[in-house]
């Protein structure tokens, strides 16, 4: 199983991008990150982060059979549900598939069972909690195939580029055929019909891996969370080396879906001085010169003012962008 590592160019350009942290860039037209800046909602407070809410959900570990490189291998993937969350009772819930960046693991935003609430899990119950979003499944899996959680971009960004496989075969049979999603078959069929209670989101190569679930998973979700990471499916650090291209591919994806602009919507976010906002600001750009697919209805980007590259931003993007899904 092992693989060979190789940065490319691209990737070595991300790192680079990183670095630049604070830096704005204005597109052809001459617009500023302001300008194309979608006004997002109040910022979570320290206590919404930090302060476990008065009704707490429950984190469980799910472990599922899939394949890496041609080899069975077992991985898992922590869901959590809401307070009140009766898996015999007759609600169903809406679910978000939400993943890590580079260097992280399906335990690094919901700690391991059994642990106290981790500051994801305290955002999420105090918006359920104070009824800022409605009560939702939210699941952390994992793009790495084992515990080897390389911070190799451009390794990270081909397990990226594969994960929907995993995702659409293994990860969401496993999940959704245990807890009370609205999908009521655990399929194909089940997860099509649903796709109206059904996000994903991510950040930094999980960002990444948003965009390849926007090409390849369009008939089984509606709505897209990319935070402070682009699209690579063209190259990598494609919104930054290659964004006229790599708008045009997301056009054409949308257009070949045979869905309408109303029945899609891309939640795009940065930190305002974190330095992924180079690569993410030209493809929102060139994604706007298609108006038949992508437009202010169905396509925000929104600034996390002051936000860096770090899991505070992280929340604070999570925190505007869910309020506006489901």
């Amino acid at each position: 199983m092992q693989q060979t590592r190789t940065i490319t160019v691209g990737a070595v350009l991300s790192l680079a991008v990183l670095l630049l942290a604070g830096c704005t860039a204005a597109d052809s037209g001459g617009r500023t990150v302001a300008e194309v800046t979608a006004t997002g909602a109040e910022r979570a407070t320290t206590g919404d982060i930090d302060s476990p809410a008065d009704e707490q959900g429950t984190v469980t570990r799910v472990d599922y059979p899939t394949e890496y490189d041609g080899d069975a291998i077992r991985k898992h993937a922590l869901v959590y549900t809401p307070a009140g969350y009766d898996q015999d009772g007759t609600d169903r819930y809406d679910i978000v598939y939400l993943m890590h960046g580079a260097g992280g693991n399906a335990d690094s935003w919901l700690g391991r069972t059994g642990d106290d609430p981790t500051r994801l899990q305290n955002l999420l119950d105090n918006m359920i909690e104070d009824d800022r979003i409605d009560p939702v499944i939210v699941v952390t899996p994992t793009f790495y195939p084992d515990d080897d959680s390389s911070m190799d971009l451009h390794y990270a960004g081909e397990l990226d580029r594969q994960f929907h496989v995993e995702l659409e075969n293994d990860l969401m049979p496993a999940v959704e055929s245990r807890f009370r999603t609205y999908a009521t078959t655990a399929d194909a069929d089940g997860f099509r019909a649903s796709r109206d209670h059904r996000a994903f989101g991510g950040f930094s190569m999980g960002g990444v891996t948003t965009w390849y679930t926007f090409i390849n998973d369009l008939d089984t979700f509606r709505y897209f969370m990319p935070m402070a990471g682009d699209s690579w499916a063209i190259a990598d650090s494609g919104g930054l080396v290659e964004p006229e291209r790599t708008a045009a591919q997301l056009d054409r994806v949308a257009r070949q879906s045979g869905f309408g602009k109303g029945d899609y919507r891309i939640l795009a976010s940065v930190g305002g001085s974190d330095g992924t906002i180079g690569q993410m600001q030209p493809q929102v750009d060139e994604m706007r010169e298609f108006p038949d697919s992508f437009d202010d209805s169905n396509l925000r980007f929104t600034i996390d003012a002051g936000g860096g590259h770090d899991d505070d931003s992280f929340l604070q993007q999570l925190h505007t962008s869910i309020q506006q899904i489901f």
